[in-house]
Formats: C-alpha cells, structure tokens, sequence
C-alpha cells in the first residue's frame, strides 16, 4: 500500500492560508524519510490561482543565504531531494479557487513588499488574477501575462479576456460572484471565488499551471475540488454564462431524442435561459431539491459536462508529461468518494480523499472507500470539519491520545486502505494551527507499515459483497443533505428518517458484527461504466443489493447469470421497480438462491440472514462474544492470507488502549494453514493459540494489544516474505 503524508506544511499556530504553501526545508525531508513517505498530496507548487509569475517564484524562486542557512529550498528543489528518496510529490491544482489578496507595494510599482499579511508599508493595493490578466503590476514579477498568453485569451463569446477573476466566476441567480468560503480566512482582507471550469478560458488557465508544475519535475498532478462547477451549487451557483449557454444545448440534444419532461419537451427552448427561467418564477436556488423546476436535469447536465472537462485536463497531464519525457501521475480530491465522483476514478491513477467527516471509527466507510477505489492506490486525508480533528489536534498538542491516533491509522490499513499522516495539515479557515503528527509514535507505524507491505492488501479475499448502486442513491444522497445539511452521507439513514438509505445501514451493521464484505459500484448505464461484471462477482459467495430500486437491463442479466452459476443473492427491499426489466427482477426474485428482506425486518436480524446463504451457514470470520475490535482479512496475490485485527478500547483516563483478554476468532480459508505469527507495532512476542481443521482457523490471543496482524502460514509461503509488489501492496 501506499503511505502517503497530508503535506501542507502549514505554520504551528498561524492561519492555514490557502493556496500557497510555506516554504519547504531540508527537515521536512528528513521527517518524510523518518515517516517511510511513498507520496505527498497537497504538498507543492498550489499558488498558480494567485497569478502564474507567482507560481513560478514558487518553483524557482531565489532563496536567500539567510533562508538557505536553515536549509529552506524553491519548490523544484524540494521536489527533487523528495525524489533521491523514492518519495512521490504531486503539484496542487487548485481548480475552484480564484484569488485577490490585499498587497503593499513600493511606490514605483517594482516591489512586493506585503502580502495577504499587512505591514502597513508603502502603497496598498490588491493583487491576484484580475491584476495578472490586466498586467495591472508588470514590474513586480519576471514575467507578465503576454510572456504566457501571447495571443490573449478569449472567451466563448468571441472576445479579449481583461479579467480572468470575473470572467471565469461562478455566479449565482443574482450574477454575483460564488465565493469559496471554506478557504476565505475569517476576518482577513482575501477574497476567493469559485471559478467556473465549464469556462474554456478557466481551462486554458489551469492547463498553464498544469505545465509550469510538470516543468519544475512533479511526480504527478492532483487536481483539487475535481467536481467543479458541482461544488457552486451548494452556494447558489452556477449560473455564469457558460453554464447557462451549455446547458441549454444539452436540454436541446435531449429534446430532440424525446428525452425530457413533459413541460420542457414542449417548450420553445432556443433562447431558454435556466437562470432567467427561476427568477421569474421566485423560486429559490438551490432550496429544496425536489420542489425546484427541473434541478435533476440541471444536475444530470452538470455531472455529465463536469466529467468530460475532467477528463480533458487529466489527458492533458498525461500529454503534456510524454511530451517532456516523463510518464506523470494523475490524482485528484475525491473528497467523500460519493456520487459526484463515481465517473471521475477511471481517469486517475491515485485518489485522495478528504473524507467528509474524520471520525475515531468509521470502518465500514472504509470498506466502502476500498470498493469505490477497486484497486487503484489510495490515501484518505483528514478533514478538520464536522469530525473529530479539531479535538484530537487540541490533545495531540497537549501530550495525550497519541495511542488513539495509531489506532485510527491502523484501522485504516485494517480495512483496506492508507490513512495519511498529517504533515501540517489544513485546519480550515477559523483554527489557527495546523494538523501535525506526534513524531515518535507516528514513526513507529509507519517502520511497522513498510516493514510489514509483504503483508498488507487493498483485496480483502471477503465472500459478501455489498453494492452501492448509483442510480439508487445519488438522489438520496443529495436528498441527506438537503433535509439535513450537517448529516455526513457515510452516515447511515438511522440518524435522518426522511431518506431511507439501506446501503449504509447495512455496511455499518456489518461491520459491527465483524462479517467481512467488500463494496461493488454499479452504474446507472449512461454516465460513466462499472465492473459490475460476471467475473467481478464470481470470486464472492453472496451479494447484497440493499434496496436497489433502480438497475438496469444489463445488471439485472449478470445478477441473473450469477445466480445460475451458483451464486446467492440477498434483496433487502426493492428491485428495479423504477429502472429496469421487471421480468428480470421477478426472476431473481424468485431464484432459489435468492433470499429476499422487507425494509421493515430489524436490520440486525437481516444481517444475520445472510448467514443462512452461505456454506455450513457461518460467516467468513466469526468472533467468541462481541469484543470491542475491528477486524477484516487481507488477500495475498501469492493466495495467502493475513487477518488484522485493531482494539478500540482506548481508555481516555488512563490516555491508552486497554489489553482484551481471550480474543478467539475463526477464519475460514481455503488454503491449508501450517503456522501462526502475530505482528505488532511493537514487536511485542505473543504466542498464539491456534488449530487448523476442515478448513477453518482459529486463533486466541490471550492479552491483545492495540493493533495485531496475522500471518497465516501456508505450504507457499512458509520460510519467505512475499515481494511487496507481487503482493498488490
């Protein structure tokens, strides 16, 4: 697996002022070496949305002798000394943000003297994008906006660009600019809008910063707030003229394939005008989704534009990196890897995520966030609101709960996925500090991760799978928010029961019962394309389809196909009564291997049913009593098998993880097992107690610290360690 570090490098006790990042010095190298560090996000070159002079001083900037006494170095250097050591460093691309800070200049124009920060100095002005499309300084950096755009840039009417900050803005109804307000700092003097990426000119800008970043040697390319313009609407946007212009060809396209409803089929659409249209009618933006005329088509449109201009920057990544020489990785913000995302991963090589919420324990998000990545490395990042960072920065600060930070860390790895380590990490725009690691105990799970990549896996070897269906929930979803806008959607449907959502009442159950499963997606047949193939499902014993009240034609054959070759399925709820064939459904339905739940079955009683599809009627891993644990199994490519198992008994009074006394599971395996060894962070010695017989395993441990991993000893692996890569670490 990859270990990746949340690389901000933002101030102990200042603001986290975004987008450039502080300087980089030698110590933070020799930290991320200490820190075992494959790769870096947010953690370069972020400053191109201030204006490009700026970004390039971030990647070439002369240092002084007084700077380099303390071994500080431009952004290129840092890059480079990263890469001596194998370490990954990805440019940021901010794509929603468009900057204008408060500036001290000298009065003949030639001198920066204050920036964002005032000193009271010489003559104050402001600068950023509108001052760098408008030359407005030409004297205060190297280069001027011709150096880079010797032809100007024009914007889909046809004309000259003179401000890139306004023209490129998403607006609301009322035509005024979408402010970022997540980065404005509060109290501060700096602006930032939203900036609209359905803009050709916008895109031609980020391609500029795209290429300075690849020039100055990154490793790849991490296109943050990758959703953009979805994100405007949330705050009242997007409305800007490009919006506007493309969306109304869309509903055009639809009218002529019949595709609409009923009142817009019939309308005069060649000068329809969304914005104009909603304002007649008073209605509000965005308000209640399903009482605001025609938003899901709205929505539908900007998903499916916002996917191909995504696209068209990560191709240009790629491009653009050949053309120097160099293969250079793609990576963009995920942030909750829910639905605005599912047709963005296929263009990736890694994703990051900011999650929505960080909290102490979330396993099943992960084996969600395992299933959305399906394969591709991952690294999630914490996320300072609506969670628990701010808290546990305040105790990590104060000496205390450093054990309860390695157990978030290793329960991240237990099922299936990396964890960052924060590295002066965003704190959002009223904390002023920034998220570090404690050194020491950081370090040690980092060594035992490393030391131990022969033994880890993103494929957990898991006989349930679980699917999220796309087009069952992303409404819901959205729906979540609306009646509830501090609900995080990984949470389950329990806490709001205005939108019902199975799918993460049943993972989040699962995982309290300690049944292993994975999380297969399945498209909506038109937006992007899914696995949700015959040999996807086939390595697993059962599938969940929690209330799936939409599928299509093609994914109800393969469930069908499944079925017949000896697969059981479990339908809680719905299936396909809104989308789909109901002939096909009615079949599987009535399948003889398929077992079917109502919604109104106690959701611990339909977990426990799907016991009695599988073989001898036992889950994969059964547990003696219901210690407080996490644990999940890890598949090897050599066909080997680890199971690694996290306390969550950290004890706040006593600031540690509480031992659990007699810990016993059973794991089925296929695969004869010959020998035990338990791993720990500490490299405490525990002697298993354990028996193999008709193809189960199972292990006590006696006295079970933080975090154990089981090394399960076969015939193939016995007496050598797997290489790392072979293992699909």
């Amino acid at each position: 697996m990859e270990r990746g570090i949340y690389f901000d490098g933002w101030y102990r006790d200042e603001h986290c002022y975004h987008p450039s990042l502080p300087m980089r010095r030698t110590q933070m190298v020799e930290d991320l070496v200490d820190y075992e560090a494959t790769l870096l996000v947010w953690s370069a070159l972020g400053g191109g949305v201030v204006s490009l002079p700026y970004l390039e001083e971030e990647a070439y900037g002369d240092v002084s002798p007084r700077l380099r006494m303390y071994g500080y170095m431009n952004d290129k250097e840092f890059i480079r000394e990263c890469g001596k050591h194998g370490i990954k460093v990805f440019g940021v691309v901010f794509e929603v943000q468009g900057w204008s800070f408060p500036a001290e200049i000298s009065e003949d124009e030639t001198e920066l003297l204050s920036l964002n920060i005032m000193r009271g100095e010489g003559k104050k002005v402001t600068y950023g994008l509108r001052e760098f499309s408008q030359d407005k300084y030409p004297k205060l950096f190297k280069k001027s906006f011709r150096d880079y755009f010797p032809e100007g840039l024009v914007n889909s009417d046809g004309e000259q660009v003179t401000d890139i900050w306004e023209d490129c803005a998403a607006r609301k109804l009322d035509g005024t600019a979408v402010h970022a307000q997540w980065v404005e700092i509060v109290g501060h003097e700096q602006q930032c809008y939203q900036m609209c990426r359905n803009n050709q000119v916008w895109r031609a800008y980020l391609k500029k910063i795209i290429e300075i970043q690849i020039d100055a040697g990154v490793h790849g390319v991490h296109l943050d707030e990758c959703e953009l313009p979805i994100t405007a609407i949330g705050y009242g946007g997007c409305f800007c003229k490009d919006c506007m212009k493309q969306f109304n060809v869309y509903l055009i396209d639809r009218q002529v394939k019949g595709d609409l409803p009923s009142e817009l089929q019939q309308m005069n659409l060649s000068a329809f005008h969304y914005g104009n249209y909603l304002n007649s009618l008073n209605a509000p933006f965005p308000g209640k989704k399903s009482e605001t005329p025609f938003f899901t088509e709205y929505f539908q449109f900007q998903m499916k534009i916002m996917t191909g201009y995504f696209k068209e920057l990560t191709d240009h990544i790629r491009e653009y990196g050949r053309s120097q020489g160099r293969e250079v990785l793609v990576s963009g913000n995920f942030f909750h890897v829910m639905h605005q995302y599912m047709p963005l991963q296929a263009e990736v090589d890694i994703i990051a995520t900011e999650m929505r919420n960080t909290l102490y324990r979330q396993a099943y998000w992960y084996r969600y966030a395992n299933g959305f990545a399906n394969g591709k490395p991952m690294t999630v990042v914490e996320n300072p609101y609506g969670g628990i960072v701010p808290e546990l920065l305040e105790n990590l600060r104060a000496g205390r709960m450093a054990e309860q930070f390695q157990l978030m860390l290793l329960e991240a790895t237990t099922f299936g996925c990396n964890l960052s380590v924060p590295y002066g990490g965003w704190m959002g725009n009223t904390i002023r500090d920034a998220f570090y690691a404690p050194k020491e105990p950081t370090q040690a799970v980092q060594q035992f991760l490393k030391k131990q990549d022969h033994l880890l896996s993103d494929r957990s070897g898991a006989e349930i799978v679980v699917n999220y269906s796309y087009p069952s929930y992303y409404s819901r979803e959205n729906d979540a928010v609306e009646h509830d806008p501090n609900q995080a959607t990984m949470l389950s449907s329990t806490i709001n029961k205005d939108v019902v959502m199975p799918f993460w009442d049943i993972i989040k159950e699962m995982s309290k019962q300690h049944v292993p499963f994975d999380v297969i997606i399945s498209d909506d047949g038109d937006l992007f394309q899914d696995e949700f193939t015959l040999s996807s499902l086939q390595k697993y014993k059962c599938l969940v389809l929690p209330d799936n009240n939409k599928m299509t034609v093609k994914q109800l054959g393969t469930i069908l196909e499944y079925l017949n070759k000896g697969g059981r399925v479990v339908v809680y709820g719905r299936l396909a009564d809104e989308m789909g064939d109901p002939e096909l459904a009615a079949q599987i339905i009535a399948h003889p291997g398929t077992a079917q739940c109502n919604l109104e079955e106690k959701l611990f009683g339909f977990v426990s049913s799907i016991r009695n599809v599988l073989p001898d009627a036992k889950y994969q891993i059964e547990i003696d009593g219901r210690p407080d644990i996490g644990i999940n199994p890890h598949r090897l490519l050599n066909g080997g098998n680890t199971v690694h198992l996290v306390n969550y008994q950290f004890d706040r009074e006593q600031d540690r993880v509480i031992p659990l006394d007699n810990v016993t599971f059973r794991f089925r395996t296929e695969v004869t097992v010959i020998g035990v060894k338990l791993h720990t962070i500490t490299d405490e010695k525990l002697e298993p107690l354990w028996s193999y017989s008709d193809g189960y395993l199972t292990v006590t441990i006696e006295s079970m610290p933080l975090y154990v991993l089981v090394e399960c000893i076969t015939g193939n692996t016995a007496g050598k360690e797997t290489d790392s890569e072979e293992a699909g670490a």
